[in-house]
């Protein structure tokens, strides 16, 4: 008898269940999931003081609903990208070459595209390939309700501590982002603190910071970010961001946040691993996968 045919004997593996929630989003709340990030951004742009943009060319525009950002001298992902094509009505080509222009003419080598399972029309990632752009990578969109969390602390630690940054302290979260970003954005940073609708944390041990990330709260959502180090990709543990997920959740649920949208950054096929496990303690579930595309790296064969 062949290995074929044994094989064919041998029972199907169990089904993979995925360690946290995955719902199918309607459109509607996938632009709203879409639209918290986006307000947090153009609101971030806002902030920004106005000779950190022109010595780094630095802006972010707008046609209509469509959100893309812009910086000469930086080149990191958030600063060049086109936030949310797609989203809110379809994308055309047209629109894609003008965008692919506007890099081109600022210098941009590698300017990024997000799409989703709810971007329309569904051939722009066809139409993205066609014209040189690879996926490259992507993140799991993550919401939660206003559901309280239970009362006991879900990740407690006694040699840990998270605190919310203040105007003394802004210095100090700053310098770390930068540290470990390799970015000089510091001026813009604390032009965040004390923003009306932005909560920045701080987990520190021992004294000295080890994690951070922040929340923005307009209208009732409320989107989390800025935060570092990524786990799973800058930081091999993920304890630290669980215990600062916890404080957003909590301070979020206390402001009034009625949507809370995050994302895991360093996604798993099958959907396991702590950064799933942890999340879902925290009430998230997963919307969808959502897909990133650019050029890929000059260097790159």
């Amino acid at each position: 008898m062949s290995t074929a045919a044994l094989s064919e004997l041998q029972p199907p593996p169990e089904p993979h269940q995925p360690e946290i929630g995955i719902e199918e989003v309607a459109r509607d709340m996938s632009r709203a999931i879409e639209h918290a990030e986006v307000n947090a951004w153009l609101d971030l742009y806002d902030a920004a003081p106005a000779d950190f943009a022109a010595r780094h060319g630095l802006s972010i525009a707008r046609d209509g609903d469509l959100v893309w950002t812009t910086c000469t001298t930086i080149p990191f992902i958030h600063f060049n990208c086109v936030k949310n094509i797609g989203v809110d009505g379809p994308a055309t080509e047209a629109e894609v070459d003008a965008l692919l222009a506007h890099y081109r003419a600022a210098g941009i080598l590698r300017p990024w595209f997000y799409t989703s399972p709810h971007t329309e029309p569904s051939r722009l990632r066809c139409w993205l390939e066609a014209r040189g752009l690879q996926h490259q990578s992507g993140w799991e969109r993550i919401f939660r309700d206003a559901t309280p969390l239970a009362a006991e602390p879900l990740f407690p630690a006694d040699d840990l501590s998270v605190e919310e940054v203040t105007p003394e302290t802004a210095p100090e979260w700053a310098s770390f982002i930068d540290g470990k970003y390799r970015l000089p954005t510091s001026p813009w940073l604390l032009a965040l603190v004390g923003r009306k609708g932005w909560h920045h944390y701080m987990l520190k041990r021992d004294g000295a910071v080890a994690a951070v990330r922040s929340l923005f709260i307009s209208d009732g959502t409320a989107w989390s970010g800025i935060d570092a180090p990524v786990p799973g990709i800058m930081a091999p543990s993920f304890d630290l961001d669980a215990m600062l997920g916890e404080r957003l959740v909590r301070d979020g649920i206390a402001a009034g946040a009625k949507l809370f949208v995050a994302d895991i950054e360093a996604p798993r096929p099958e959907r396991d691993g702590p950064a799933y496990r942890n999340y879902a303690r925290l009430g998230f579930r997963i919307a969808y996968l959502r897909s990133h595309y650019s050029y890929l790296p000059a260097h790159s064969s």
